[in-house]
Formats: C-alpha cells, structure tokens, sequence
C-alpha cells in the first residue's frame, strides 16, 4: 500500500489507546508502520534494480524481527537527549510498539497485486494477495474520518475516541474481508468460464475506483488472455479484446542473463518479451501483463516494463 495508508494506519492505532502505553507512542507506532520502505534508497542504484530488491529484506519476517528492535534503541536513545522530559519511556512497551507498527507493513503490502516475498532473504517466493488496489480511496476514506474523529474525541473523551478508532480498525478488517471474497469469487467465477481450456494460473486483481470488480489475467502456455469480472450484483465475466504473446523464449533467457533483466525477471508475475529495432542497434522490451498490456502505452509512464540494449 501506499505511504499515506501506512501512517495513517498507524496513527489510528496510537489513538486506539496503544499510545498511553509509553512516551513516543505515537511517534513510534508512525515510524514504524512506514520503516520497511526504507528500501525506497534502491532506487539509488537505478529504475530496474528495485523491482528485485523491493518488498524483500526489509519486509520479510527476518525484517520484521530486527526493524523493531533497531527503532526500539533509537527512539530510546534520541529520548535520553532530551534531559527535561520526567517520565522516560519503556523500552518493553517501545519495542512491543515497535512491532506492531512494522507487522502491519507487510501485512497491507501483501493485499495488493505487487506481492510479498515473506521469507526474504532466505527464499526470494513470491505471494500475492490481490485484494485491493495498491492505492484505495475507500481505505483512505474510512482512516481519514476515524482518526479525525478519534482525535476531535480525544479532547473530551478518551474512552469514546480509543473507541471510534478501534471501530475504524475493524471496519478496516472487514472491508477487507469482503474484497478477499471478491477476489475469491472472481477466481471462480474464471475457472468456471474457462472450464474447456483452463489456463496455467489467474489472477484477479483490484481495479482502481471500481472496488466491485476485478481486472484477469490468464495465463496460457505462449499467450496472456484477459477478462474482467464485475459483480453488478451477480457475477458478470467480460472477456479481453486482446492476448499477448509471450514472445521467444529464447529472447526471454538472453534477457535474463543480463542484469537488467535478471532483476526484472525476479519480481515479474507474467512476463512477456518483445524484440525492437532501433536505430542505434536491437533491443528487446521485457514487460509484466500485471500492469503493461500494451508496450506502445505502457500505463504509470512505464512502470513494469524495461528496455534491454543488444551489445
């Protein structure tokens, strides 16, 4: 998910009464609900290195052992600095925050279609959630209201704002349990469409601003077909007007063998390889059917797409 669902996520969680539990409550709960994209400095070394190194070191469960501890420390000695302060916080309670805001990081991430890779840096496997959209409004929405609310009843009631924003946590939870069901539904409804000539795997992925649908991809042994399945109340399967080849697997293992690709082909879910002339020599595009359907329109101004130079 987003930066903006991170930290508001974890500041919903400070005004759940996770705060009172130590000086720097909220603060620490805020960092560390956002520390895991300190991956984000990849992209120093470039726009393709981070599809490999993303969503991995920093958000596996390994990550998710030392990150808090780390914070933890820091939070208590920055707090020494400040001599005047009467009540010095707990590193227990500080690191048990600490937890929880990093945990809640992979966990969103895991939601949408980009994936997760869990075990990192021990295995590189992917796992993918595909229940909401990378950036949702709805989620946005409903944090935005329930911390505003637990905030402004803050000033007056304690009790009434921990519970306006443990309401607004579950309320989360539950809207994401029912685009679990979309999610899962939509994957059945496919199979069910495609009985006669079942693809290798399928994905059905959230649509931006459209939470009652979902985008399918279908892989098939040379080619990508492509369908939406929109609940409008009852399950309505669309097919795609186009496939996409995946091109020549030989292209695609010379792709793989340079470090651009290698990269690119470690995080990509449903590649795809194109050959280009240029004038200044051959090339080819390695793209992901996730998120590039077209390489001439390559959507998000060529996220999941990548150009490779012949020698």
């Amino acid at each position: 998910m987003d930066p903006i669902c991170h930290t508001l996520v974890g500041a919903t969680l400070a005004r759940s009464g996770l705060e009172r539990m130590t000086p720097h409550g909220t603060a620490t709960l805020i960092v560390a609900a956002n520390l895991p994209d300190v991956d984000v400095l990849s992209y120093l070394w470039g726009p393709v290195f981070p599809y490999a190194f993303r969503r991995g070191l920093t958000h596996g469960l390994p990550a998710m052992i030392v990150l808090p501890i780390l914070l933890a420390l820091l939070i208590l000695a920055m707090s020494r600095i400040r001599t005047a302060q009467s009540t010095p916080p707990s590193f227990r309670s500080l690191l048990t925050l600490s937890a929880i805001g990093v945990a809640s990081h992979p966990a969103l991430d895991w939601l949408n279609n980009y994936g997760m890779r869990w075990l990192s840096p021990f295995n590189d496997t992917w796992s993918y959630g595909d229940t909401l959209f990378i950036i949702d409004l709805v989620v946005w929405t409903m944090l935005v209201i329930g911390f505003g609310a637990a905030s402004y009843l803050s000033r007056t009631n304690q009790v009434r704002s921990r519970t306006a924003a443990r309401a607004t946590l579950i309320a989360l939870l539950a809207y994401v349990g029912i685009n679990l069901g979309i999610t899962s539904t939509a994957e059945r409804v496919t199979l069910d469409k495609v009985a006669d000539d079942p693809p290798l795997q399928i994905m059905a992925s959230p649509v931006q601003l459209t939470p009652f649908a979902r985008d399918i991809v279908m892989e098939y042994p040379s080619e990508y077909r492509f369908a939406r399945v929109e609940f409008t109340p009852s399950a309505a399967f669309r097919p795609g007007p186009q496939n996409v080849l995946k091109g020549h697997a030989e292209l695609l293992e010379q792709a793989a063998r340079t470090p651009q690709g290698g990269w690119f082909l470690r995080w990509a879910r449903f590649p795809y390889v194109v050959a280009r002339d240029r004038d200044d020599g051959k090339s080819v595009l390695l793209a992901d059917a996730r998120y590039v359907r077209n390489i001439d329109v390559p959507r998000w101004r060529g996220f999941g797409i990548v150009e490779i130079h012949s020698e």
